[in-house]
């Protein structure tokens, strides 16, 4: 990992966020499109049997993973690069250090992978009670064995990209993502035209991973070997531990969605309901690619509490500067979007869409907030966020689900984002110096009157998909001249002070 005060580590965290940034932008491309498809290809049922699905086997996932890679990343003194000091090794320290590296790194790899299998294992014995659930269908039975593949697969990824993102080396990355999406997409859509409705979903799936892991290991010098050692997992077994707790408890959270709201409002809402945060959290890609970035790079500056502060506000205001325009715009102008581009059959998610929308612009921002408490190694804060939004969540989406329908996990999720960001910001305030409207001003300004224009278009004048592009063409470029005009000659210098920094080098 870059050292802390190494000058290049803004470049190289710049040019890493823009090259995932262009991957995710394919992704995007390809995901919308893809979409489409089989949104006119497939019923909400469908949809709704795969949510399920995903949901039980993310579970499985997330169990098997332990955290130990994120771990990984986050210690300074894992690898060679931080054991051996600036006067350079002698051969006989290298050698120990390149031995501990490798060993930590194959103790993790076997505990993950050991665990993978288990869990994999489980989930295809247990998969007739999948069906038994209340709305659910015992077809889900064959489909959710085979994708149980996906825990032990998904295990097999942890090494390759703890060693790509350690170095910050993203090429890889970003290729072995574009397989997976491209993949998933074309595999999916050729079944789905074929008639093969859930195993659409099924065999694109496992033909992602598959593609994925391909181009990782290709990539990659190191090879799995299996080694069980306590030693070597305990310095990273507590980050670790609380890192995926903080993930499993918020799936605990979302598991309100498979159980009560299907058991409430059917099958059919769960794919409304999906397909609306599907779509509505398009926008917080640039948030997933910046928290890939960030951890690692904020990590090196761990120590440093005031460079920490200023590389955190200033990761803060590039990324808010894409997030917030794109989540505004796509709820100005939610209606006319779904209705035109993927059909009425859809129009009953709209207020869905909204409401994930404001979850996206609020929540993205406290995920950005989550990142840096990471880079800290404080997993013992998110947890207890995650903890907190995981009960509020159930008590508020079987509250609200009664009363507002399905939309009501919807309207859970937004009110649940305000309280996240809230708290996040003021732990964060308290171990760094940051300051956080300074940098969210500009865009939140610049959004708030671009997705004003594109409401005004959509009530006024917007009947079809060529008044739906040229509006949003229209308000894209509203955004950019509020930008500039609240902004000011200060905000398009440092603008353009990023992209010198970028092409150096």
């Amino acid at each position: 990992m870059t050292p802390p005060g190494s000058p290049g580590l803004r470049g190289r965290t710049l040019r890493s966020f823009l090259l995932l940034g262009a991957q995710r932008v394919i992704g995007v491309v390809v995901t919308a499109g893809g979409s489409i498809v089989l949104a006119r290809l497939l019923t909400p049922e469908v949809f709704g049997l795969y949510a399920i699905l995903v949901f039980v086997i993310t579970l499985g996932v997330r169990f098997s993973e332990l955290g130990l890679g994120a771990a990984l990343i986050q210690r300074r003194d894992l690898g060679l690069e931080s054991r051996l000091g600036r006067r350079g090794p002698s051969p006989a320290s290298a050698c120990g250090a390149h031995d501990h590296a490798v060993a930590g790194l194959s103790a993790a790899f076997t505990a993950t992978f050991a665990l993978a299998l288990v869990l994999g294992a489980a989930i295809a014995a247990a998969a007739p009670l999948v069906g038994r659930w209340p709305g659910v269908s015992s077809e889900v039975t064959a489909p959710v064995r085979w994708l149980a593949l996906l825990v032990v697969l998904s295990s097999l990824r942890m090494p390759a990209m703890v060693l790509l993102e350690r170095r910050l080396a993203y090429l890889p990355l970003t290729i072995a993502e574009t397989a997976d999406t491209v993949t998933f997409h074309v595999v999916a859509i050729a079944a789905a035209l074929g008639g093969a409705g859930l195993w659409s979903f099924v065999m694109g799936a496992l033909a992602a991973r598959a593609a994925n892991l391909t181009v990782l290991w290709s990539a990659t010098r190191w090879r799995p070997t299996l080694r069980g050692s306590w030693r070597e997992l305990a310095p990273v077994l507590r980050f670790g531990v609380l890192f995926q707790g903080s993930i499993l408890v918020g799936i605990a959270g979302d598991a309100v969605v498979p159980t009560f709201v299907t058991a409430w409002s059917g099958v059919a809402a769960i794919g409304f309901l999906n397909w609306a945060a599907t779509l509505a959290f398009l926008p917080l890609q640039v948030v997933s690619i910046a928290g890939r970035v960030l951890f690692p790079a904020l990590s090196s500056l761990q120590t440093d509490t005031a460079r920490f502060a200023e590389a955190t506000a200033r990761a803060l205001n590039r990324v808010t500067t894409v997030l917030y325009p794109a989540a505004a715009l796509l709820l100005a102008g939610a209606d006319p979007v779904v209705r035109l581009i993927f059909g009425e059959a859809w129009a009953p998610a709209v207020p869905a869409v909204r409401c994930f929308c404001l979850s996206a612009i609020i929540g993205g921002t406290s995920t950005i907030f989550v990142h840096a408490l990471y880079g800290l190694g404080r997993a013992d804060v998110v947890f207890r966020l995650n903890l907190a939004s995981a009960v509020l969540l159930w008590v508020m989406t079987v509250l609200l689900v009664p009363w507002l329908g399905f939309v009501g996990f919807a309207v859970a999720s937004a009110c649940l984002a305000c309280a996240g960001v809230s708290y996040t910001a003021l732990s964060l305030r308290r171990l760094v110096p940051l300051r956080v409207l300074p940098a969210v001003r500009v865009p939140l300004a610049a959004s708030a009157g671009s997705a004003a224009v594109l409401a005004t278009l959509a009530g006024l004048w917007i009947h079809d998909l060529p008044t739906l592009l040229i509006g949003a063409i229209v308000s894209a470029g509203a955004y950019v001249v509020f930008a500039g005009l609240i902004g000011g000659a200060a905000w398009r210098v440092e603008f353009m002070a990023d992209w010198r920094t970028v092409l150096q080098g």
